[in-house]
């Protein structure tokens, strides 16, 4: 599926600065560190009939690259912001392959320019632990992350994934709902595990967010930004 979770990558945004039985289940995320509307029931009560798969959070990341910008962009530095905190479920008909899916990522857990990612990426700056702090703040101030405290994204019928077509999907992101064609890269999977890549981009403007400037726009982070998510999904016991 490729860009699946990842779109929900696309929660990235917040680059602004510069996703058994039915007793037996795990119900983490019934919580309240999830949307209020997220709907972790329908898959809780997914019938024999459905394969079931949840988000392994260790195993799962999205990337999201946000670029300098403006007449004065060689004074700032490029950013690379990590999530590695993606849940949600994916379940898929054994007998139609219909296929739907669900994830979410809180943005205030959102790792900003760690080095191992911004060694991975070969950033060229190197931003001090008090830039790294301003620019989460920053990031977090543009996303309006207090009252729009999660990303998520939504695909009623990603069938046309699992064989390598482009797929709908619906991403939530700062109050703003879209719907966005995806091409979903599925790895493959074994016998208890899918495996979803991709990369995307995307314009931190159609969600109504201002990217980050300083000084009349001199310095300031580019409207676009380029997400890289990995997903992998363990199956459930039904």
């Amino acid at each position: 599926m490729k860009n699946f979770s990842a779109h929900i990558l696309v929660i990235l945004f917040f680059v602004s600065s510069c996703a058994t039985q039915q007793g037996d289940f795990d119900d983490s995320l019934l919580k309240s560190d999830q949307p209020a509307d997220f709907p972790t029931r329908v898959y809780l009560q997914s019938g024999n009939e459905y394969d079931l798969y949840k988000v392994d959070t260790d195993m799962s990341q999205i990337l999201v690259r946000a670029y300098r910008g403006g007449l004065m962009a060689k004074l700032g530095h490029d950013h690379i912001i990590a999530s590695q905190n993606l849940q949600g479920y994916i379940r898929i008909n054994k007998q139609t392959g219909e296929c739907r899916a669900d994830f979410f990522v809180s943005l205030g857990n959102l790792d900003v320019d760690n080095e191992k990612f911004r060694i991975a990426a070969k950033l060229d700056t190197t931003p001090s632990a008090s830039d790294i702090i301003g620019t989460k703040n920053n990031m977090l101030i543009s996303l309006e992350q207090a009252k729009f405290p999660f990303a998520q994204l939504h695909s009623s019928d990603c069938s046309s994934a699992l064989s390598g077509n482009t797929t709908k999907v619906i991403l939530t992101l700062h109050g703003v709902t879209l719907e966005l064609p995806l091409e979903i890269d599925f790895k493959g999977s074994g016998e208890d595990r899918l495996l979803v890549e991709g990369t995307f981009s995307i314009l931190q403007t159609d969600f109504g967010i201002e990217p980050f400037s300083i000084m009349n726009g001199l310095i300031k982070v580019e409207d676009k930004l380029d997400l890289h998510y990995s997903i992998s999904a363990k199956k459930q016991a039904m």
